[in-house]
């Protein structure tokens, strides 16, 4: 009895070992996790493969698209996306994380937020600026507010908060209207696609 106790035992460890070679850990945390080092290789190749170098900038269309009817479906959440201020010429990537009425987004890392920070002069404002936002290969018409805000999912960034990204249409939180500064934010932006085309062939 006890050969054959010892003997179940030793199967036991022995399947587990090699189920535990192909699956080193089990997946508590749902498969959206990602830790922090596999985050940062993951920001690293999307800068890598998404800096546009091969753009034709001659073909270069600026889309401004309604919020409820495309942009909330199409920039899904945690996805990473360049952005790019239009006025100083400044780009930097956010990953955006939730939001109803318009973007909930954060920059993905400290070197990116201080790039973000450094077009508001330092110090952060909720002053409106035009802003092209890379999707896919497309640009779109945006306009952020540069004062992190509300929750803090990307702590490893010094962001201390998100910050909004408005596009046609899209709304504020609190007061569920349209932003006539944020619209026109994203008009310029809109308006403006020769200044794209110039800053693409830098």
């Amino acid at each position: 009895m006890n050969s054959k106790l010892v003997s179940v035992v030793f199967s036991i460890l022995f399947i587990s070992l090699c189920f535990g070679s192909f699956c080193p850990y089990p997946n508590f945390f749902g498969s959206n996790t990602i830790f922090a080092g596999d985050q940062q290789k993951i920001n690293d190749k999307y800068e890598d493969e998404n800096h546009n170098t091969n753009v034709d900038e001659t073909n270069v269309k600026v889309l401004s698209l309604d919020w409820f009817d495309f942009m909330n479906e199409h920039f899904t959440k945690y996805v990473v996306v360049r952005v790019i201020d239009i006025k100083s010429k400044t780009e930097y990537y956010v990953k955006r994380f939730g939001g109803y009425n318009h973007a909930d987004v954060q920059t993905i890392d400290k070197k990116n937020t201080a790039i973000f920070k450094s077009v508001y002069g330092n110090e952060w404002s909720w002053a409106r600026r035009p802003v092209w936002v890379e999707i896919n290969g497309n640009f779109y018409a945006g306009s952020t507010n540069g004062m992190p805000h509300g929750f803090d999912i990307q702590t490893d960034n010094g962001e201390g908060g998100h910050t909004c990204i408005h596009f046609l249409n899209s709304k504020t939180h609190g007061t569920k209207r349209v932003d006539e500064q944020h619209q026109a934010c994203v008009k310029y932006a809109s308006e403006n696609v020769q200044l794209l085309k110039d800053y693409l062939k830098q």
